[in-house]
């Protein structure tokens, strides 16, 4: 019988699994066991899995799984997950946590209100005003790689109707995140590794309101870090939005996205918002 130690996180309402394996001792977890432990009606149920180990270069890595037991891409919200689960257990001190996650390096913080601040790498890819074909039209569409790949599209520049293109969406409540999200993620120009795909509305010039489809989940998520970060560097790209950006998620939860100009460079990119621990638990793996 294999016993696993957990704890269940979330960030903003993006919730993990995190499997604490520094000492080396919890069970090798198979793909077929991430998604069983992910599965919402049968497991602990879960957007993805977070597993903490040591490597010869770092003394945390983060390898993380999505809920389909497939290895990810960044996950922001689960890297500020991690910086308050490291933190809290006394593994993170000081002023600064350093960190691998994947095949790089970052770093984070717990703020002085007590949240925790994730630093990024400046975006690897950003490309705006392109058109896709989706929803019966030619959606105006960006792409942002902000660790992980995303589509950001204005609701305002999707047709109500595809018959009449001068009628776009005014509210996110009122949009067809799933079926549209769902098609784009699929989309043969993102072909095999697809895409997330984010629909934002803007509010003003530092706040945004934004909904994800995640590829991995296949589904939306209640908040999306890489997502709200691309859709702020997007939308200050488009000169619509100046940092800090406020950006409040399905959940209701809201992310601050921050970044300096300095050289005609972006830099200094963080993701702040809530993160916290609902409960630690164990679990029998089949």
């Amino acid at each position: 019988m294999k016993i696993l130690n957990f704890s269940k996180m979330n960030g903003a309402g993006n919730d993990f699994i995190v499997v604490d394996d520094l000492s080396g001792t919890q069970p090798t977890l198979r793909s077929e066991d991430i998604v069983s432990l992910c599965n919402r009606k049968r497991g602990i149920g879960a957007d993805g899995l977070l597993l903490l180990q040591r490597s010869e270069d770092s003394p945390v890595f983060v390898d993380f799984f999505n809920a389909d037991g497939k290895r990810g891409s960044l996950c922001g919200n689960g890297a500020r997950c991690v910086i308050r689960y490291c933190f809290d257990n006394g593994i993170a001190e000081g002023d600064s946590f350093k960190f691998k996650f994947g095949e790089k390096f970052y770093s984070g913080k717990i703020d002085e209100t007590g949240l925790p601040v994730f630093f990024m790498a400046r975006p690897r890819k950003l490309k705006t005003g392109f058109r896709i074909k989706a929803h019966g039209s030619l959606l105006l569409s960006h792409f942002c790689d902000t660790g992980s790949p995303h589509i950001i599209i204005n609701i305002e520049d999707v047709p109500l109707d595809s018959n009449n293109p001068h009628t776009g969406f005014s509210e996110l409540n009122e949009f067809p995140v799933f079926e549209l999200g769902k098609e784009i993620r699929h989309h043969k120009d993102f072909a095999p590794d697809g895409v997330n795909v984010n629909f934002v509305k803007l509010i003003d010039k530092n706040s945004l309101e934004i909904r994800t489809f995640e590829r991995g989940v296949e589904d939306e998520t209640d908040a999306c870090g890489t997502g709200s970060t691309a859709a702020a560097i997007v939308f200050f790209a488009l000169k619509k939005c100046e940092p800090p950006v406020s950006l409040k998620t399905k959940s209701g939860e809201k992310l601050t996205i921050d970044f300096e100009i300095i050289d005609n460079k972006l830099e200094n990119l963080s993701l702040t918002g809530p993160a916290e621990n609902n409960f630690n638990g164990t679990v029998e793996l089949k």
